[in-house]
């Protein structure tokens, strides 16, 4: 059960950072260099204050939360297993 969550974090991961950067990308193109750099440094909370001001950019943002979501939801059976003590803290 417990590959299910990492394959579950990893996916979450990947999408987290694919939305990410599609709105890096986003913010450099429309808002300019001081958004951009806003969004690498305080990602999802710069997001949805550019998503707001800009309207637009609003796909990369539900990705980002999309992918929060199921880093969220994978990570329980991983705790789980740890917490009941059948896993070692070191394998991950």
């Amino acid at each position: 059960m417990e590959i299910l969550g990492f394959a579950g974090m990893g996916l979450g991961g990947l999408l987290f950072l694919i939305g990410w950067i599609w709105l890096i990308v986003i913010g450099f193109k429309e808002g300019g260099a001081l958004w951009g750099i806003l969004i690498i440094l305080f990602s999802w909370l710069a997001g949805i204050i550019f998503c707001i001001m800009n309207k637009t950019g609003w796909i990369p943002l539900a990705l980002m939360l999309i992918g929060v979501f199921f880093y969220a939801v994978g990570a329980v059976p991983v705790v789980m297993k740890l917490m009941e003590g059948g896993m070692e803290p070191a394998a991950f």
